[in-house]
């Protein structure tokens, strides 16, 4: 295990799901369909679709319920997905009843924090997330709530992106509601400006900082150094993956060996990793 600490400044960051906009059903439709087209791709990153056949498997930061149904389709004997956001359990569970009927009875969706989940340790094969982990706060004190329900030898798969360093770590809110959006703007103007530009755009939210939009702040040391302290063994990690990316990845990949340019240029992060104790 390494001997630095890792310190986040987020631990103590309380989220609240009153920050995010309930977007309508028409979105909500497209949008999943979206990331149904894009799982394939999303597996290929980690080389591939895991066996998830007879598993257990749990997703952290489920949204719209995608992946769960992906795993479920592929012959996970229990799928459970978890989201923050209520709204989006809800979407969930009813595309999964209107439209996989056939997974149904193995596939179940909960607006839980995986810290209060408490009927699953040392049950878990698998917990895939993606695109979430660059938006907990915590991050130390989930990956042992992870540990925890997973079995010995039990595996986390995660890929998510942008980092927050990266060209567009904001998620693009320095630019909402505009159609022209420039790289590491949000550095350069600033949290404050960031965080006012997401209230504009979001009449009667009030957020005060980067953690109430849901954005960490982590950099790929951090995580790095968080999975190893909360006693996870990496099997395999990608940065900046490009299958199915922008084709500037590869430019980004080639800078972020760079000394002094990994923080600026490290947009995505596909990590294995397996609990060994």
């Amino acid at each position: 295990m390494s001997q630095e600490t890792f310190t986040d400044s987020s631990a103590n960051y309380k989220f609240t799901e009153d920050n995010f906009a309930v977007p309508d059903e028409e979105f909500s439709l497209k949008y999943f369909e979206a990331q149904v087209t894009k799982s394939d791709m999303y597996w290929r990153r980690f080389g591939g679709r895991p066996d998830f056949s007879g598993k257990v498997v749990l997703e952290i930061g489920c949204g719209y319920g995608a992946l769960c149904i992906d795993a479920a389709i592929s012959g996970a004997r229990r799928v459970i997905g978890l989201d923050l956001i209520s709204s989006r359990i809800e979407f969930a569970r009813n595309i999964v009843a209107e439209r996989y009927p056939e997974i149904a009875d193995r596939i179940e969706f909960h607006h839980l924090d995986i810290d209060n989940l408490t009927t699953l340790d040392g049950q878990v094969d698998f917990v895939i997330s993606k695109d979430t982990f660059e938006h907990i706060m915590g991050i130390e004190r989930v990956l042992l709530s992870i540990k925890r329900v997973l079995r010995q030898g039990g595996l986390l798969i995660t890929g998510f992106s942008p980092l927050y360093y990266s060209p567009f770590g904001d998620h693009g809110y320095h630019a909402i509601g505009k159609r022209i959006r420039l790289p590491w703007a949000h550095l350069i103007i600033g949290d404050e400006r960031v965080v006012a530009a997401y209230n504009k755009y979001h009449p009667g939210i009030e957020c005060h900082s980067i953690y109430d939009l849901g954005l960490n702040k982590l950099k790929r040391r951090d995580f790095l150094k968080a999975f190893d302290q909360s006693g996870f063994v990496i099997v395999s990690e990608t940065t900046n993956a490009f299958e199915g990316a922008s084709k500037l990845m590869p430019l980004f990949r080639f800078l972020s060996k760079i000394p002094g340019l990994e923080d600026y240029t490290t947009v995505n992060m596909y990590v294995m990793a397996r609990k060994t104790y």
